[in-house]
């Protein structure tokens, strides 16, 4: 097979300019080890934010690139790619022969029917002393009990050295520390399809208790942890669906363990283990669960506890994945003490097409309860479906007069239709009526009132850009609406425009860094074309000569400005 040239030209062509250099002050940093070449593929680890596996191979189509870091996982040729492609570049560019294929199954299947028998056994003996699960197999064949065959302290031990923690794992290590938890994980999967599934489930479950005692150690921010709790929740479903635990014991062990854990262990138990418990287990479940819930003390408003929570939730999916709706509804009706649980029980029957329930208990949520949003948006959508236009048209109005929003207003002209116009003489005049703000672009802008820039929002979802102008300039809007109102506008009068790019560019300069730099080149440059549309273009030469001379210190900017072709 032939392959194309790679060259540095190439190598950048195939990713962004940031990657590119990104990748390439990773080589110079010397930070790509473990470099090997094997046939036409290249592979190495590159030293970043934690420890990548990159591979590079080089086919007829040109490089490909993989890569364990978020982005290469995603098919992207990222800066670890770039890093590992310059070295091998650096290291001559070569490649050896390709691999030669693997023997196929039928021929080596064949080759061994043909063998000595003793020659086989032995050759069977010294691959089961290097893998515990075949010799499990093999034990097993030979008349060993499945449940004691296969040796688990190996792998008890391998998921503690991937899950236990000795000192707290930054964001940026995180990732690989999860990849090393899915990769152990992986390995007690590997026992459910190997038939040890006994072993399988006691693992997975010491996996969990592993996993929540290293909880507190490791930074979360990307949802890894519940994805390995995830995973070996679902390891631990499979074995027992695969296998014959004892149905009261396994509810037990589901019951007992959600509601000693703080991150949701078996919560979602139901209602796939209901077929593995069977009639015996699920009625020791449901007596567990029943009997935490009667122990509760009666709820108070704001009782967030989560003791409470995890209770209150087992009892839900119990109740609706045995008796429907109407079960998980005399649950949720059982302790009502806020807006928000009425709010719940109205959503489940509007779910069945239950509108006139769901607005009875509406109205008394609306009644008993501080006024809550949500409710009224529901009663009013109740509202909407039985053509009472007039009363959804009342509660949505109460919501827009409480906290006026864009979002708010289109409910309501959706709702109301072809009566909506007075009802917009009446929010218009509400928003008018709000503060003015008018100054913009200042160094702190979320420290400023609002002025009009609900008033503004509006207009320009109504596609009046001349009257959001004017609301603009009569009460003052956020700082992002300005921008908006400007490009709007430049078509038609750029004179207008171009002082608030130019205010917007010295906001950004204002924050002093590289990122900010290069928007405020983006919006100077924005700014000059208007300028030499209205026939002023000296009158930008000279507003840049001055930006140049007052930050002439901000090398980082004077750049951004060069790179953006600004004189």
């Amino acid at each position: 097979m032939t392959v194309v040239e790679v060259t540095e030209r190439s190598v950048r062509e195939l990713t962004d300019s940031r990657s590119f250099e990104r990748g390439r002050a990773y080589f110079d940093a010397g930070q790509v080890r473990r470099f090997t070449i094997d046939g036409r593929s290249v592979t190495a680890t590159v030293d970043g934010t934690s420890v990548y596996r990159v591979r590079l191979d080089i086919t007829a189509n040109g490089l490909k690139g993989r890569c364990s870091c978020p982005y290469g996982q995603e098919g992207v040729f990222c800066k670890h790619c770039v890093a590992t492609a310059l070295a091998w570049l650096d290291a001559g560019g070569e490649v050896g022969e390709p691999r030669a294929q693997p023997v196929t199954d039928d021929r080596l299947r064949e080759f061994l029917l043909g063998q000595d028998r003793t020659w086989l056994v032995d050759e069977l003996l010294a691959a089961a002393r290097a893998d515990s699960v075949l010799r499990a197999r093999l034990d097993v064949a030979a008349g060993a009990d499945a449940r004691t065959a296969y040796d688990d302290r190996a792998l008890r031990e391998r998921l503690e050295r991937a899950i236990e923690i000795a000192d707290f794992v930054e964001y940026g290590a995180a990732y690989s520390y999860f990849h090393g938890v899915d990769e152990a994980l992986d390995e007690v999967a590997g026992l459910v399809d190997a038939g040890f599934v006994d072993v399988a489930a006691k693992l997975a479950e010491y996996a969990l208790e592993l996993l929540e005692g290293a909880a507190g150690q490791v930074d979360d921010s990307d949802g890894g942890l519940r994805e390995a709790i995830g995973r070996a929740e679902e390891i631990h479903l499979d074995a027992c669906a695969a296998g014959d635990p004892g149905p009261v014991a396994l509810a037990e062990l589901l019951v007992g363990r959600a509601l000693a854990s703080d991150y949701e262990v078996f919560l979602n138990a139901m209602p796939d283990y209901a077929p593995i418990l069977g009639p015996a287990g699920m009625t020791r479940y449901r007596e567990l669960v029943e009997r935490a819930w009667r122990d509760l003390p009666p709820k108070q408003p704001h009782d967030y506890s989560s003791r409470r929570f995890v209770v209150t939730y087992l009892m839900e999916r119990l109740a609706e994945s045995t008796g429907g709706a109407d079960a998980l509804i005399e649950v949720l009706a059982h302790d009502v003490a806020s807006g928000y649980d009425v709010l719940r029980i109205a959503e489940r029957l509007c779910a069945d097409g239950r509108d006139d329930e769901a607005l009875a208990w509406l109205e008394r949520g609306l009644a008993e309860f501080p006024p809550e949003e949500r409710l009224r948006s529901l009663a009013a959508d109740c509202h909407r479906r039985a053509g009472r236009l007039v009363e959804a048209g009342e509660l949505l109005w109460a919501n827009f007069a409480v906290g006026p929003s864009l979002d708010g207003y289109i409910a309501l002209h959706n709702a109301i239709g072809e009566g909506f116009p007075s009802w917009r003489e009446r929010a218009i005049e509400l928003l008018r009526a709000q503060p003015a703000a008018s100054a913009r672009f200042t160094p702190t802008p979320y420290m400023r009132p609002a002025g009009h820039s609900m008033l503004v929002e509006v207009l320009l979802w109504e596609g009046d850009t001349d009257a959001a102008w004017q609301a603009g300039v009569d009460g003052g809007c956020r700082d992002d609406l300005w921008l908006r109102l400007a490009r709007d506008r430049a078509n038609t009068h750029p004179d207008d425009a171009t002082p608030i790019l130019l205010a917007a560019a010295d906001q950004a300069i204002g924050h002093k860094n590289r990122d900010a730099y290069r928007t405020a080149a983006r919006l100077l440059a924005e700014a000059g074309r208007l300028f030499a549309q209205c026939e002023r273009a000296d009158d930008f030469q000279s507003h840049l000569a001055a930006l140049r001379t007052t930050h002439r210190a901000k090398r980082a900017l004077r750049e951004e400005l060069d790179r953006a072709n600004l004189p």
